[in-house]
């Protein structure tokens, strides 16, 4: 009896690699494409890209930009910034338009734990909203009011508003959002990352906030 037990306990433990490696051999095609897909996406016209590559490259320019806003409150140490409580009142009161997040990232890391494409669907429409406040706030002439966003980067790029690192950051970061929406495969560890690293972007935009207008701006914490 004792080595009939023993014997089912063999067997349980070795049940469920078995069948892994059953399916993996007989449906080997099918599992070639899934990993494909979590590791590429197409562009319109068929042009495909690495996505953990563009991954990396967000993060690497994510570092850049996140230097960048260290260097700003360094140089404006001591004085308050916006916490993310009052990020939709300090747009309004600036005449523009209020995040959907409130500019809060853990908003969207949230939501990618259960749906990755959707927190990279928001996080599109959010990063949109924010491109065209900086616009209007900079009174960049638009012309045409359906101007892609791309070219509305492109243009604050070119009159100097933003930098190039924030410019590849917000485009790079939108062209994978962009993939989500299309239907790319993302998992939640890719969508988290993208989310991270656009936080970099975030973290400039309530910099900009803060300290880029002679309105006396004061935190009403208290």
């Amino acid at each position: 009896m004792e080595i009939a037990k023993l014997l089912l306990e063999y067997v349980k433990v070795l049940i469920w690699p078995s069948i892994v490696i059953y399916i993996a051999i007989y449906f080997k095609n099918e599992t070639a494409n899934i990993l494909n897909r979590l590791k590429t996406a197409k562009l319109p016209g068929g042009v495909t890209f690495d996505l953990n590559e563009k991954i990396r490259e967000v993060r690497d320019l994510s570092d850049e930009v996140q230097e960048n806003v260290s260097e700003k409150k360094e140089e404006h140490k001591g004085k308050p910034i916006i916490p993310l409580t009052q990020a939709n009142a300090r747009l309004i009161q600036l005449g523009l338009k209020p995040s959907p997040s409130g500019m809060d990232m853990e908003y969207y890391r949230n939501i990618a734990t259960q749906d990755p494409n959707l927190a990279l669907a928001g996080l599109r429409i959010d990063v949109d909203i924010l491109i065209h406040n900086l616009a209007k706030k900079m009174e960049v002439n638009l012309g045409d009011l359906s101007i892609p966003t791309a070219r509305i980067l492109r243009r604050l790029l070119e009159e100097g508003y933003i930098y190039i690192s924030q410019y590849e950051l917000a485009t790079k970061v939108l062209t994978l959002c962009n993939q989500a929406i299309h239907g790319a495969l993302v998992t939640t560890e890719q969508a988290q990352s993208v989310i991270n690293s656009a936080e970099a972007l975030i973290d400039d935009y309530i910099a900009w906030m803060s300290w880029g207008f002679e309105d006396g701006w004061e935190s009403n914490n208290g």
